[in-house]
């Protein structure tokens, strides 16, 4: 995090651990305002990678799930990036900004990235550089936060559908998929502090928890250093929220994800659900399914939400979900009984 962000974001209430911004005062209060109320969320704690260079769109393609040739100034993208077997190694949102393209993604999995995918530039005209400390980035979402922006930003310019982008002074402006209206910020620090002061006018500065509550309401995985190569792309859903482009040619796990595709029976997929409990389990975490020795699935990510319980996503054995499910695999008790949560978009 850049100093003067983080010592600007102090100046507007922020508590913080050394780095990590724990609260702007009232972390119980907070957890409660989505998705009822407009938030202003700082996402720091998140990882971007820049790749440029005039082969930088050749290069991408051949490595990532979806076509990156969609992508553009004004358009972004979810995306992956498989092993050789097809699990999926990190989840990105791709957008453009000065020609060059960025990624978003789980800060733990930045220098593995960069590490590996450098292995692959060779002889392309590519540079893969760490932004995560250069650019700053925070996420405004609301019921009412594109008519907000508009009042903010300029009325008509902000995009009205998901996984379309602004680009305004230096900031690149994201909309993103969910049933409540959500916009990612990225740029540099003095139109960011701009733009972050007159949108808390409208909203309540939260901590990044409340962003990955509404990451998980929509429904979107995280891949971590802790699930990484865990999934393959269909378990993670990818497939019905345009994560993968199965006419875009090869990429690493092709033939593996295309196969699943064409050929095979999806046993698992990303489900949304709610534990009966206020303490958070850890990402893998194993989860039970009544009269079943193995376990039924495994957590992908978890907050606690504005009820005060656990919501999640995990990845679970369809074949299970008809059985009662939980944290004990010895007995599904009341404590850590799990219900299921609908999705905002339809699964086959």
């Amino acid at each position: 995090m850049k100093q003067n962000w983080k010592e600007f974001l102090i100046d507007n209430g922020a508590e913080f651990d050394s780095d990590e911004l724990i609260s702007f005062g009232n972390p119980g209060r907070e957890n409660r305002i989505p998705p009822q109320g407009s938030v202003l969320s700082d996402l720091s704690d998140r990882g971007i990678i820049e790749v440029h260079g005039k082969d930088a769109t050749d290069f991408l393609q051949n490595q990532f799930t979806n076509d990156i040739s969609r992508v553009t100034e004004d358009t972004h993208q979810l995306s992956a990036w498989c092993n050789p077997k097809g699990r999926v190694i990190a989840t990105f949102r791709i957008f453009k900004r000065n020609n060059n393209y960025y990624l978003t993604l789980s800060a733990d999995l930045v220098e593995l990235v960069i590490k590996r995918l450098r292995m692959f530039v060779m002889m392309s005209n590519v540079t893969i550089e760490d932004m995560s400390r250069s650019l700053i980035h925070f996420g405004y979402a609301g019921e009412r936060a594109e008519q907000e922006l508009q009042h903010i930003v300029c009325d008509g310019c902000v995009p009205a559908e998901a996984n379309k982008t602004l680009q305004q002074d230096t900031l690149s402006i994201l909309r993103l998929p969910g049933s409540v209206p959500r916009f990612e910020v990225f740029g540099e620090l003095e139109d960011a502090k701009n733009l972050w002061e007159r949108c808390n006018v409208r909203a309540a500065p939260v901590s990044s928890s409340s962003w990955d509550y509404l990451n998980i309401a929509a429904g979107l995985p995280v891949v971590s250093e802790a699930s990484s190569t865990a999934w393959i792309p269909q378990m993670l859903n990818l497939q019905v929220i345009d994560g993968v482009d199965f006419n875009k040619g090869c990429f690493p796990g092709q033939e593996v994800v295309a196969r699943l595709k064409y050929l095979g029976k999806n046993k698992r997929r990303l489900y949304r659900i709610e534990i009966n409990s206020d303490e958070l389990p850890e990402i893998g975490q194993e989860i039970y399914a009544e009269g079943e020795s193995a376990y039924a699935g495994k957590i992908l990510t978890a907050v606690i939400n504005p009820t005060g319980k656990v919501e999640a996503l995990a990845v679970m054995k369809i074949a299970l979900m008809d059985k009662n499910i939980g944290l004990n695999k010895d007995e599904i008790g009341e404590q850590d009984s799990i219900i299921l949560l609908d999705l905002p978009y339809s699964v086959e």
